[in-house]
């Protein structure tokens, strides 16, 4: 929660900044300026990292939400019988999360893919780094 308030915050002042620079000295923004085509690939690549890390903090939260609800339980005094099916479930998923993020990167990233490809191709020389032989 802090790190959305500072995040908000900076970004409000940023603007507001912004907003400033370009009603008293215009021609500072000209520094700044960047041409569509390289603006629409930093778009692109922003959209790309967000879209990612909004995966990640889904799997972070389906992972360990079943951990955090065994601790409510256990916080307002239900007993969890240790030898049933939800607390090595839970426990589980908890050692998933840990393992989860170089799949959700090879699944988003191209550069990750074609790495994987390459390093495929050392290991076996009769697979070609297209992944065909």
């Amino acid at each position: 929660m802090p790190t959305c308030i500072t995040f908000k915050a900076g970004c409000s002042l940023t603007h507001s900044r912004l907003s400033w620079l370009s009603q008293k000295r215009p021609h500072l923004l000209m520094l700044f300026q960047v041409s569509t085509a390289a603006s629409s690939s930093l778009n692109a690549a922003g959209r790309n990292a967000v879209m990612t890390s909004l995966i990640i903090c889904c799997g972070f939260i389906a992972c360990w939400s079943f951990a955090e609800i065994l601790g409510i339980l256990l916080v307002i005094g239900y007993t969890t019988d240790p030898s049933g099916w939800f607390h090595p479930f839970s426990m589980v998923m908890v050692f998933i999360n840990s393992c989860i993020n170089p799949f959700i990167y090879a699944a988003k990233y191209y550069e990750f893919q074609a790495g994987i490809r390459r390093l495929r191709a050392q290991v076996n020389p009769w697979v070609s780094a297209s992944g065909v032989v």
